[in-house]
């Protein structure tokens, strides 16, 4: 397996009581994602040795990187408010909804391309860092990142990945399909977004 390929960051608002979603959308084009799960660890040495060990899943570190940031999105999952003028204006005491997060990866798998979708159904996400530079003799791209934190829903899953699929369309119908509004119309498009930014 050889990934080669990442598209359509989708999130989705998340009601931890009633585990449902709502407000799916994409969350801009990928740029790059990663998840790495952390662990709480307990060793019990005795006569010199490590003689048992228990690890236990803690959470999942989540960065997501994109083109842009919707506007929908980051008052879904940051907590900011838009003034009816379009504003967006983020407080000290903004705090951001738990989100279900999708992702697909392209991969090779025995010559042929094919598609995988990942979900975590309850994430977290909070603002990284952003930066800003005068153009040059050269041109530089800056993207924002958002980091976030992977927990396990009230099933204990924290992180779910789909068989491997033909298209990308179908990876979007199985992520749907994990938030269960497979026979749902999406949220319609925020202003400054197209057709194009929503599943």
């Amino acid at each position: 397996m050889a990934n080669f390929g990442l598209s359509r960051p989708i999130i989705a608002r998340f009601d931890a009581e009633k585990g449902t979603y709502s407000d799916v959308m994409k969350c801009g084009r990928a740029v790059n994602t990663s998840v790495t799960p952390n662990y709480n660890e307990a060793h019990l040495n005795a006569d010199n040795m490590q003689v048992d060990e228990i690890v236990e899943f803690k959470n999942a570190t989540v960065e997501l990187g994109v083109d842009t940031i919707p506007v929908k999105a980051g008052e879904i999952m940051l907590g900011h408010k838009i003034g009816e003028d379009g504003a967006e204006t983020s407080n000290t005491e903004d705090s951001g909804e738990y989100v279900g997060y999708g992702f697909i990866t392209a991969e090779r798998v025995n010559e042929n391309t094919q598609y995988r979708a990942c979900f975590l159904p309850k994430v977290k996400f909070r603002e990284g860092a952003e930066s800003y530079q005068t153009k040059g003799d050269s041109i530089q791209f800056s993207t924002p990142t958002l980091s976030g934190v992977a927990l396990g829903n009230d099933k204990k899953d924290w992180r779910v990945k789909s068989p491997y699929l033909r298209t990308e369309k179908e990876c979007d119908d199985w992520i749907m399909s994990q938030m269960g509004l497979g026979e749902k119309e999406p949220v319609p498009p925020a202003p400054e977004e197209t057709e194009e930014d929503i599943v």
